[in-house]
């Protein structure tokens, strides 16, 4: 704050609390606010640019942009939340983004131990100038900023679980809206649910 110049890391949870402020806001702005669409356009370019960076493994990185920084539990957790959240609130597609929650989510649930101990999340961390800072920040489970964002992840993907309807299509998860009850492997989907398998 005041500098002319700013350092350019993009930290996972700084990240986090933006867009889970973001979510926060539009939950209690009236639906006739004429900010709204502006707040609406911004979450949505700011989950599409998290999506383009999350890890094979479901988790984001500590930078998010840096593959080579460690993978963090509590961003990762933020950003299922406020992804879950946004497609339960209609503000972005389920088909498009559901599987990126659902994979975030089985990341978080690998951090989670017996007892209830969150693994994986960076220390309290303010802002640093080089690279490094972010890259050997510790990772505890004593690290309270991990335990609400799974807690929030965990419920809001439950309610969005109560929605639609995961199905691996062609060895891809896919989101449905219908429940799809075609045993088969499904490479099509029909309106009435029942899909189409090729043989």
């Amino acid at each position: 704050e005041g500098l002319a110049q700013q350092p350019t890391f993009h930290w996972a949870r700084a990240n986090g609390w933006a867009i889970v402020t973001n979510c926060e806001l539009l939950d209690a702005l009236p639906e006739d606010h004429p900010d709204r669409p502006f707040l609406l356009e911004q979450l949505r370019r700011h989950i599409k640019g998290l999506a383009a960076y999350q890890s094979s493994e479901g988790f984001w990185h500590q930078l998010v942009d840096r593959s080579d920084s460690y993978l963090e539990t509590s961003a990762t957790a933020i950003y299922v939340y406020c992804i879950a959240h946004a497609i339960n609130k209609g503000w972005i597609e389920g088909i498009t983004y559901g599987p990126v929650a659902q994979l975030g989510w089985h990341a978080v649930s690998t951090q989670i131990k017996e007892g209830g101990q969150v693994n994986g999340t960076c220390v309290g961390t303010g802002m640093g100038f080089d690279p490094a800072f972010y890259y050997y920040r510790p990772a505890n489970y004593q690290a309270a900023h991990g335990y609400g964002p799974v807690i929030w992840a965990g419920a809001e993907m439950i309610r969005l679980l109560g929605h639609w309807y995961p199905r691996t299509n062609d060895s891809g998860l896919h989101y449905y809206k219908v429940k799809q009850t075609n045993p088969s492997p499904l490479f099509y989907l029909t309106e009435d649910g029942q899909g189409e398998a090729v043989e």
